[in-house]
Order: structure tokens, then sequence, then C-alpha cells
């Protein structure tokens, strides 16, 4: 039982420093972009990454999960790059079709915690509303995608 909760633990961690690299690499990107609407756009996920991040963190402390946990890499080398491919992207719709594909590496880190055993029923939660708030968000990119 110890080694499933250190596992949950250390993924948990992973998950946080995910949502921390993601949103530090959204923010990089909207500083340098020249379209006012993809900027809020992409903005306004960083703004939501950002509290999500918080809200976890949050919990984290409040659950004495404590950062000896943090894993020292979180492999989101592949994401991040996808995001950085927004600042070469050649139309507005580009942008838009790559923040599309990162859905599937903000479904995978936030599954890969869900998917393990859960000691804590009321944090499940909220990593349940979180994925759902994300997957909405990247839902009104792909309609904003549809109407271009």
């Amino acid at each position: 039982m110890e080694n499933t909760t250190l596992i949950f633990k250390e993924k948990f961690c992973a998950l946080l420093s995910f949502l921390r690299q993601t949103r530090e690499k959204f923010e990089l990107v909207t500083e340098e972009m020249d379209d006012d609407h993809l900027r809020v756009t992409l903005r306004g996920l960083a703004v939501e990454t950002s509290q999500y991040e918080q809200e976890l963190s949050s919990q984290m402390q409040s659950l004495n999960i404590r950062d000896n946990y943090m894993p020292s890499i979180c492999n989101c080398d592949e994401l991040l790059k996808n995001i950085q491919s927004i600042m070469t992207a050649e139309s507005i719709k580009e942008i838009l079709e790559t923040c599309t594909k990162t859905e599937t590496y903000f479904e995978k880190a936030y599954r890969n915690v869900l998917n393990e055993y859960f000691p804590y029923q009321c944090l499940r939660d909220i990593l349940v509303y979180q994925l759902n708030g994300i997957k909405c968000t990247f839902m009104k990119m792909k309609l904003l995608n549809s109407m271009l």
C-alpha cells in the first residue's frame, strides 16, 4: 500500500511539473505573437493552466506532499516543442491545428495520475474537473479552427 501511495505522489508531482512547464511555454509564446485574438486565446489557456497548477499545489500542501517527491525530470519535451512550433507557423489555421494537438498531451498527463490507485477522492474529483475544463478549452479552439 505504501509503495502504491508513493507512486501516486510521484505521478501527482509529475502532473504539477507538467502544468508548470506548459504554462511557462505558453506564456513565452504569447509574448511573441502579433495576432491579438490568437494571443488572447493562448493566454487564456496559460491562465487556466496556471489556475490548475495553483489548485494542485495547494492540494499538495494540504495533503503534506513535499517537494522531495518531485521527479527530477517531467518528460514533456515533445509537447513543449509542439507549443514552440506555434512561433514558426505560417497561418492562424496552422497555429490552431498545432494547439489542438496538445490536447492529447494534457489528457495523457491527467490520465497517468487518474489511472493509479487514488487515496484521495476529493483530489480525484478536482483532477477530473480540471481535465474536463482543459478538454472544453481545446474544444473551443477546435470550433474556432473550423470557422476559419
